[in-house]
């Protein structure tokens, strides 16, 4: 008989996975802020060079829409740059996240007591699934390509308001409704993929499962499961809420000197690590739904043995 859990005993398996492995959910956060740390430097230097003796470019980072239009304007190239860089971290923490998921996973899977066998189990979990990871990767594209199209057509469809918009609210408003369809996919699709990762996690090692068939399997099981999308949509809803209200709070209350840049920097290192702490419970909740899944059908190694004869 099939086991069915409810929501909340998702949620209450990721709090419990956050406060059983707070050391490997600091590991990670650490590892997240390297790489977030080298991008700001990049970013910051970029910047400067182009707005260092800019002071409309404080306006621009103030919400007023016109200095952000002129500043657009005036540094393309840096911006341009910005954005490059940002790719690239990008691109780079979707390489370290294969590993990191993996480990995360692996843990959360075998339970191991004690620093050194959690990170033993952490570091063998995400090498023995870092390629199975890529090979899902390359299995997602062909969404992500229909998540580019109607991204494309939304922005395309608003493009005229975007053009008379004078104020941020009226800009935001539009960029929401063309970017809608995009992300309701891009969450269809990440949700399909962190499954995926689930079962080949939880599978890889006894029935050694096709990524390819994994993935379609894992298509069909979310798409029947409500639940999925509504704990992963949780999840996201919860880091949203986390960054809106931070972002609410700091807007209009600058801290100067460097008593404030301290005070704003422990903020936002407590906001990033809330924000890690939601992914990390959000991933313990779906390998316990995981855990309940149907086991794939084993592959058959089929060996040919020559027989020599006398």
């Amino acid at each position: 008989m099939a086991i069915r859990l409810t929501l909340g005993e998702m949620i209450g398996a990721g709090s419990r996975a956050v406060a059983r492995y707070t050391g490997t959910l600091l590991a990670v956060f650490v590892v997240q802020s390297l790489i977030a740390a080298a991008c700001m430097v990049a970013v910051w230097m970029a910047l400067s060079a182009a707005f260092a003796h800019l002071p409309m470019f404080d306006d621009a980072v103030d919400g007023d829409l016109v200095s952000l239009l002129y500043c657009i304007r005036f540094g393309k190239a840096n911006l341009t740059a910005t954005m490059g860089i940002a790719l690239g971290a990008v691109v780079l923490w979707e390489l370290v996240s294969w590993f990191v998921v993996g480990g995360i996973f692996g843990v959360l899977a075998q339970r191991p007591e004690g620093r050194g066998e959690t990170a033993r189990t952490f570091g063998a979990s995400g090498a023995n699934t870092f390629l199975a990871y890529a090979k899902l990767t390359l299995c997602s594209l062909p969404g992500w390509f229909i998540v580019m199209l109607l991204l494309s057509v939304g922005l395309s469809q608003m493009g005229s308001r975007f053009e008379h918009a004078l104020t941020l609210a009226q800009l935001l408003g539009p960029l929401l409704l063309a970017v809608a369809p995009a992300l309701i996919v891009l969450h269809v699709l990440w949700t399909i993929t962190d499954y995926a990762r689930v079962e080949l996690s939880l599978r890889l090692d006894t029935h050694e499962p096709s990524v390819v068939m994994t993935y379609l399997r894992t298509a069909g099981y979310v798409l029947r499961r409500p639940i999925t999308l509504a704990h992963g949509a949780l999840g996201w809803i919860a880091f949203a809420v986390i960054s809106i209200g931070y972002a609410y709070l700091a807007h209009g209350h600058p801290m100067f000197g460097a008593e404030g840049a301290v005070t704003l920097f422990v903020i936002r290192q407590g906001v990033a690590l809330a924000r890690t702490a939601i992914r990390f419970g959000v991933l313990g909740g779906q390998l316990e739904l995981g855990k309940t899944r149907a086991l794939p059908p084993r592959r058959i190694v089929e060996t040919k043995l020559e027989t020599k004869k006398s």
